[in-house]
């Protein structure tokens, strides 16, 4: 059992293709809400490698826009996590229920898909719910096509000149602070450059 049930472009009718979600939407669909059933309830151990890869991402971005509808319900002008404690809130504290078990976002992204995959091109994948992040795929991840899909979502992001910009009259190499935080998962594969 995977996201294969679902139809991939199940994310489409409420995501954008600059990334942006229509909350107001997504919140009202019973759609939405299966989604999020499946990843609390889906035992992970039947699973193959590459098919909890892909379940792990969708959890993540899924979560995160769970996450954000928790936050606009109780402040519906909420703009993002702008203090030290709602980041706190946002990733450490909120656990979510996946596999069956009681997550956060920072354990999702740190303990199991950077600690356990070891793919730098999670990084494009994976949208933390602000406009600085990477764009949030409106597809949902499947094991069969998750390769390309990373690789999809890599190109467009170091190929956006917001993120990666070569100032080549002064040879300076500009980049997202994804690049410098997370500069450890690129060594492993020739440094960032």
């Amino acid at each position: 059992m995977s996201f294969k049930l679902y139809n991939r472009r199940i994310l489409k009718p409420w995501i954008d293709e600059n990334g942006y979600v229509d909350y107001q939407a997504i919140k009202k669909s019973d759609e939405f809400k299966r989604l999020l059933k499946f990843v609390e309830e889906t035992p992970i151990d039947s699973l193959n490698e590459k098919e909890q890869f892909a379940f792990w991402l969708n959890a993540y971005n899924l979560l995160t826009i769970k996450n954000v509808l928790i936050e606009l319900e109780k402040n519906p002008k909420w703009r993002g996590n702008t203090s030290l404690w709602s980041k706190i809130r946002f990733f450490y504290l909120r656990k979510f229920k996946v596999a069956g078990k009681k997550y956060h976002l920072y354990a999702i992204e740190n303990k199991i898909l950077r600690k356990r995959f070891k793919d730098p091109r999670i990084h494009f994948a994976l949208n933390c719910g602000s406009v600085s992040c990477p764009v949030l795929p409106s597809l949902l991840f499947e094991a069969e096509m998750l390769d390309s899909s990373l690789d999809s979502l890599t190109r467009a992001f170091i190929n956006n000149p917001k993120n990666v910009y070569f100032d080549e009259k002064n040879k300076i190499l500009y980049l997202n602070r994804i690049f410098k935080w997370y500069k450890k998962d690129f060594n492993p594969y020739g440094g960032v450059i």
